[in-house]
């Protein structure tokens, strides 16, 4: 009997102490103001999303892919839908391939944009003929820029009219023809051409605005295509006052920096 009541007793005081010390467990968790969750966590409802997607479109009767990287905040909110950039890399005038996606001052000036609320892509844009024929490598060009940003016009909800292009050494110095001699492009808001060139006759008739910066050196001129003063001075009046035709004294060099900051400024000016 005395063998049971010894039990029973040091039963009790197991579950009392058990019984404080899950109470003490409840009120620390309790005072940490968790709550359980309705409904999943979901860590990047705001983060910045980099991925390559791919457009399919009818061109001369077949069917064409172009490949784009595109870089845009995961979250719909107006303040990260401010406008569209689509920028084109460099390449061989003489044989060119596809637009390259991992060139240094597209991605530096695609991140810059999508870090301030932009949606920014770098085109694949398709190969082309090159000089060999220049006005159809640079309609063709301007139609693959179209359908890029018609794109993503629908898929993110931003106007084309918001919209600026740009692209580095030959991809640049198609777009300066496309404004010139082809309507394609008129909506956006600017051109960006870095490293890139045009002549007086084209410079004459531009429809868009323009920024323009080379090093010194003049390694973008000849064949009669000019740059900064006399470039900037033979805009059409229209569209000069927007335009900037700069020669960077820091290099000497073809693309001899990447221009990250000042081609911001100007498209973030373009699109306000």
């Amino acid at each position: 009997m005395k063998q049971f009541i010894l039990f029973a007793t040091i039963l009790l005081t197991y579950l009392e102490c058990e019984a404080q010390s899950n109470n003490r467990i409840y009120q620390k968790s309790y005072r940490t103001g968790v709550k359980p969750f309705t409904k999943p966590y979901n860590p990047g409802s705001n983060s910045i999303i980099i991925k390559n997607d791919t457009i399919v479109f009818p061109r001369n009767g077949k069917s064409t892919f172009l490949v784009y990287k595109v870089f845009y905040n995961s979250s719909a909110s107006s303040q990260f839908r401010k406008g569209i950039l689509v920028m084109g890399s460099g390449n061989n005038e003489s044989n060119p391939t596809v637009g390259k996606l991992d060139e240094p001052a597209e991605n530096a000036l695609c991140n810059k944009a999508v870090q301030n609320g932009y949606v920014a892509a770098i085109l694949q844009y398709t190969k082309g003929p090159g000089i060999v024929n220049w006005n159809a490598s640079a309609q063709q060009l301007a139609d693959d820029y179209d359908v890029c940003i018609s794109t993503l016009s629908t898929k993110f909800n931003i106007p084309k009219s918001k919209s600026v292009v740009g692209g580095v050494s030959y991809a640049g110095f198609l777009l300066l023809t496309v404004n010139a001699y082809f309507n394609t492009l008129n909506y956006c808001k600017g051109l960006l051409a870095p490293c890139s060139a045009t002549n007086t006759d084209a410079a004459s008739q531009f429809k868009i605005p323009i920024y323009n910066i080379c090093c010194k050196g003049e390694y973008e001129v000849g064949g009669g295509n000019v740059t900064g003063s006399t470039l900037y001075n033979a805009i059409h009046a229209n569209v000069k006052s927007k335009s900037e035709c700069v020669i960077d004294n820091n290099c000497q060099s073809h693309c001899g920096n990447l221009w990250t900051n000042e081609l911001y400024t100007k498209m973030n000016y373009w699109l306000q």
